[in-house]
């Protein structure tokens, strides 16, 4: 029995505290990691907004150079501008943003019955406005947030 307690007194290990230290740091390092891993995702899904945006925005001032107006509505927009779509339920939409939310198209009528402006919206599942491309008379501008 005596060489059994002078086992148990002489073992050396970690103590309870010193292993919650360690797992404290290392659920933080983690914490951060995730954090900084999470802000990645979102700064690629603004860059890849903007880049089809941008893309649409050009599409777009090309066809005013052509008509001298924007396309009226999304539908036209597929159809005569040729802004990228995706098939739903046999119906032509614009395609999805980063966010897995359609693209979202409107233009304004100005005082000669002519579609003057047009906005083009990327939203989030929420519907933040997360990038926008707004034209108007054949000059387009892109940007994060809402316009």
């Amino acid at each position: 029995m005596s060489i059994l307690k002078r086992y148990l007194r002489n073992e050396k290990g970690f103590t309870m505290i010193e292993m919650m230290v360690v797992l404290i740091i290392i659920a933080v390092l983690i914490a951060g990691g995730i954090k900084f891993y999470l802000g990645n995702i979102e700064k690629s899904k603004l860059s890849r907004a903007r880049m089809e945006l941008y893309n649409m925005a050009a599409i777009l001032d090309a066809y005013y150079a052509e008509t001298g107006q924007y396309p009226k509505d999304a539908d036209e927009a597929i159809e005569m501008a040729g802004l990228p779509y995706e098939k739903v339920d046999d119906k032509k939409v614009l395609i999805k943003d980063p966010w897995g939310v359609n693209y979202s198209y409107t233009a304004t009528e100005d005082s000669n019955k002519k579609y003057t402006k047009y906005t083009l919206l990327a939203v989030d599942e929420g519907n933040n406005k997360k990038a926008y491309a707004i034209g108007e008379n054949g000059k387009s501008d892109v940007g994060y947030g809402s316009p």
